[in-house]
């Protein structure tokens, strides 16, 4: 099993990013605005001249007909559409490539003043919250890279929970297919972390995976060692 990234796709280069939800591309000689779906950075590998693939949509009440989907890095594909790491967490619980989750899944449930991405009703019940990894140094993948305060909150509400007698988990989820380890990029946001550590010390399990990546699909291939 795979997650399917549904649409025709276009090859296309990258010139500019306007701001965080648009980016400006060249398409056989005409230059077209298009979505971008990561609220992230991603300054070190969207330079001008950067071969990117979009995906086109034929819904009409879209603001824009491409939404950007893929980067090129050094040769490698990155996948930067940070929505799909929930369905691709699940499509590896459901096929059996992780293994540790024993319970039925729900996803978005509230705990505290947050919603964790998902909740395994077991007892204790265990809540997983899940990060979308698209940058990369030297082949370790590294997340945030932009300041979140909201994944701060979120590790908080995990710690929270856990001194309340449930179980934590992170999940990392790497959308390239060439990295070998993953850590925290304290660089960008010394807090998170910092929370990270505080974490792994309340018992809270952090777990990063790699995946394939195809323009069609995409899914983990295997578990990658973490770094605090």
């Amino acid at each position: 099993m795979a997650v399917i990234i549904p649409g025709e796709k276009v090859a296309a280069t990258f010139i500019r990013r306007p701001n965080r939800f648009q980016a400006e591309v060249e398409i056989d000689g005409e230059r077209e605005i298009v979505h971008v779906p990561n609220t992230g950075r991603m300054d070190e590998m969207l330079h001008p001249g950067t071969p990117v693939v979009l995906e086109r949509s034929d819904n009409p009440k879209r603001k824009h007909r491409y939404g950007l989907r893929f980067v090129n890095k050094n040769g490698h594909w990155i996948c930067i559409h940070s929505a799909l790491a929930n369905r691709v967490f699940r499509d590896a619980v459901e096929s059996g490539r992780i293994d540790w989750v024993e319970g039925p899944i729900r996803s978005e449930v509230k705990v505290g003043d947050s919603r964790m991405d998902f909740r395994i009703d077991a007892n204790p019940p265990t809540w997983v919250e899940v990060k979308c990894v698209t940058y990369e140094e030297n082949g370790v993948a590294m997340f945030p890279d932009a300041p979140t305060v909201r994944g701060q909150k979120h590790v908080d509400e995990l710690i929270r929970a856990v001194t309340e007698g449930d179980k934590g988990v992170i999940v990392f989820v790497a959308f390239m297919d060439f990295v070998h380890r993953f850590t925290p990029h304290t660089a960008i946001d010394p807090v998170l972390a910092e929370k990270m550590g505080q974490a792994r010390n309340h018992g809270i399990c952090i777990h990063a995976y790699r995946c394939s990546i195809t323009f069609d699909a995409i899914e983990v291939v295997d578990e990658i060692p973490v770094d605090l």
